[in-house]
């Protein structure tokens, strides 16, 4: 038999445990859509427009495409119309393209004027920190991409960008989000 302390220990975390699996919608229902159990780590960070954006509300919804770029580095901007074509062709079907900014104090001011200049509709995040970069971009490449498929599992990473490799990463997307 338990003693009373650790009877008590124990029934708090189960309790906490069913909290955190249940997820709820906004207007309070349990939400229907299986969540897939990850190791991946989390992060949370606020984009360009102010709004949070943590990863794990995302892992096991929708196939996740994180793309660490820079202001300053010119193959990220030729990356991102790719991107943005790619995420407005695909996120009714479950695709979500997050851009998470590596630009320093030096160059973090210019993120915002380029994204809104640019018209992009995926979200982009600023990680003054580095907070996302050392979880999922140790070697803080430019550009640097990382495919998370609904399982919540990395199906994919690549550094750099070439513009005919878009066509073959696009296919990789459609492959994911068709469950294959």
């Amino acid at each position: 038999m338990l003693p009373e302390r650790a009877r008590l220990c124990v029934a708090l975390a189960l309790a906490l445990f069913a909290n955190a699996c249940a997820t709820t919608s906004a207007s309070g229902s349990t939400d229907e859509r299986p969540r897939v159990a990850s190791s991946l780590p989390d992060f949370e960070l606020n984009s360009v427009a102010g709004d949070s954006f943590r990863l794990s509300d995302h892992l096991g919804r929708d196939v996740i495409l994180l793309s660490f770029w820079a202001t300053w580095c010119e193959p990220c901007k030729t990356e991102m119309p790719h991107l943005d074509r790619m995420y407005r062709a695909h996120k009714d079907k479950g695709f979500l393209v997050v851009a998470i900014s590596m630009d320093d104090p030096s160059t973090a001011m210019q993120v915002a004027p380029f994204v809104h200049e640019s018209g992009y509709e995926f979200p982009v995040l600023l990680d003054p920190n580095s907070q996302a970069a050392n979880l999922y971009n140790t070697h803080k490449s430019a550009p640097y991409t990382v495919i998370i498929g609904r399982d919540g599992k990395i199906a994919q990473e690549s550094a750099g960008f070439e513009p005919a490799a878009a066509k073959l990463l696009e296919e990789r997307i459609e492959k994911l989000l068709a469950g294959t």
